[in-house]
């Protein structure tokens, strides 16, 4: 084997290697999440604010989307 031919091996290894390292990434991004933490079921209750907070439009708009994520 010449100089040339050494380089075009080494390029096919290399793009071969390239696809078995995607595949295996992919692999593993497919995969479920097995490190995360659990969550608590007894979560600390949120604090209540000190002071009133005055409703504005958008205030009630956070208040109704916040009522329909906890359904």
């Amino acid at each position: 084997m010449d100089h040339s031919e050494l380089f075009c091996f080494q390029d096919e290894l290399e793009a071969e290697l390239e696809e078995l390292e995607a595949g295996e990434l992919e692999e593993q991004l497919l995969q479920p999440a097995t490190t995360a933490p659990a969550v608590s079921a007894h979560a600390p209750a949120a604090r209540k604010p000190t002071r009133p907070v005055m409703s504005t439009p958008e205030v009630d708009e956070l208040t109704a989307l916040q009522a329909e994520m906890a359904l």
